[in-house]
């Protein structure tokens, strides 16, 4: 998929519609039996075409999408259709007559909107329940009834992963993390991925780029084991040298600079890297800060310091609130209070990353409802300092509107993505799944275009 990023800046506001559309094809007579046309087999974030074919016209029939998550619990979507005069329904062309599960004609909805069984499709999820996928793929069922009548069923296989990428879990003393190279032998452009507060490298995600042909480092750079800091605090920006260091010698790495993809507290950590560190070849933030704030102590308390350090120094900062725990279904509050405008300037342009000074293009996303920081309002400090600065490579920023702070590569359940035990997120699964898709996109068409430049 090739996007264009004019080196301009600008906000692009997503707006939740269709996710992609197909064609009305088949047709269907008298005689012809009910079928649905899907892929057999397709990796998770491919957006496919799921066509029903010879049903009697003009009929009202609902499609119903299962699969099983990784503890066996079954998920489910249901949407009714019409068919047309030629017996087709095409799903994503049509809208659902019922609206219960998504509402738009979109060809990827009977999969981002699954939700448990036993879930009330109308209320939110209980916190902490999300679909987590099997290791390595699963299996989506879909059925077209009329009434309890099955007229036709088929499966649908989604692999996470292209099975013949190379993995590679590092155990040097220096950096921590899991390796994950695009399969055959020929150099590829290498990408750091940098995960948020919670931890944990997202391998899953690292895994899909591999399979797309970026050699991916899912870093961990704070937490078990050592010698990483145990909390969020004082992680040195010099680690992520070290880290561009180890893959750039990598024999499946191209000769190239290396790109920066971060999440949250990680898309802050790669803005900041890339004003220290000159081998970096691109920068995507997902719902990041251009300010920098205080780190993190166990059970998510204020660290007293600053997240990051500089030559042993910590970054200048702003201070969290005192965070608002409680038990479920009363999960902590944001900490990143009080509001921007009452920091004073000094302050403010202390801890606000100067991102000018970067050498890299820069590809940042964000969302309207971001519960955990407002992010559209931080990625905006960092793109103001580039249109005041004249900055000379390509920039962009998209504004996902209603979507949260929760985004990952589609088209996973959405459903129990607005919040978790100790942590509300915002948006919701509509606007979410469609922030998951095209922000996917546009970041791979990104990281490809400028790394093949670097």
């Amino acid at each position: 998929m090739s996007l264009d990023f004019a080196p301009t800046r600008r906000r692009f506001i997503q707006s939740v519609g269709a996710i992609g559309s197909v064609a009305l094809a088949g047709c269907s007579s008298e005689e012809a039996t009910p079928a649905i046309e899907v892929p057999s087999t397709a990796l998770r974030d491919d957006s496919v075409s799921i066509t029903m074919t010879g049903l009697e016209a003009y009929s009202e029939i609902t499609l119903e999408a299962r699969a099983h998550d990784r503890s066996g619990a079954e998920w489910i979507s249901t949407a009714t259709f019409e068919s047309g005069a030629d017996g087709t329904v095409t799903v994503g062309k049509q809208r659902p007559l019922n609206g219960r599960y998504y509402e738009s004609a979109d060809s990827m909805g009977p999969l981002w909107s699954m939700r448990p069984v036993e879930a009330n499709p109308t209320e939110p999820l209980a916190p902490g329940v999300r679909f987590f996928p099997p290791e390595s793929a699963y299996e989506v069922t879909l059925t077209v009834r009329v009434g309890d009548q099955s007229l036709t069923e088929t499966t649908t296989r989604r692999r996470l992963y292209d099975p013949n990428i190379e993995h590679v879990e590092i155990t040097t003393e220096d950096v921590v993390g899991a390796a994950f190279f695009p399969p055959g032998d020929e150099p590829a452009p290498g990408v750091i991925h940098l995960h948020g507060a919670g931890g944990q490298p997202h391998r899953g995600l690292a895994r899909l780029l591999a399979s797309y042909g970026f050699a991916t480092l899912a870093l961990q750079y704070f937490g078990d084991p050592e010698p990483l800091p145990a909390t969020l605090r004082e992680v040195p920006i010099e680690y992520i040298e070290e880290a561009i260091a180890w893959l750039s010698t990598q024999d499946r790495v191209a000769e190239q600079q290396i790109g920066l993809f971060g999440f949250s507290r990680g898309g802050t950590l790669a803005l900041l890297a890339a004003t220290h560190i000159d081998h970096v070849g691109a920068v995507v933030g997902w719902v990041p800060s251009g300010v920098v704030y205080e780190g993190l102590d166990l059970n998510r308390t204020p660290a007293g310091t600053s997240a990051w350090t500089v030559g042993g120094e910590p970054v200048p900062y702003l201070e969290l609130a005192e965070p608002s725990l409680g038990p479920p279904p009363n999960p902590g509050l944001p900490y990143f209070e009080p509001p921007l405008e009452d920091t004073s300037s000094e302050r403010l342009e202390a801890a606000t990353i100067p991102i000018e000074t970067a050498d890299a293009p820069i590809y940042l996303v964000s969302a309207t409802d971001d519960q955990r920081w407002p992010s559209t309002r931080l990625s905006e400090r960092v793109i103001d300092r580039l249109d005041d600065s004249e900055h000379p490579n390509m920039y962009r920023h998209d504004v996902y509107k209603d979507a949260g702070h929760f985004l990952f590569p589609p088209y996973l359940p959405t459903a129990g993505t607005m919040r978790s035990t100790y942590n509300v997120y915002g948006g919701s699964p509509a606007a979410n799944a469609h922030a998951n898709s095209d922000a996917w996109a546009r970041t791979r068409s990104f990281l490809a275009n400028s790394l093949r430049r670097s």
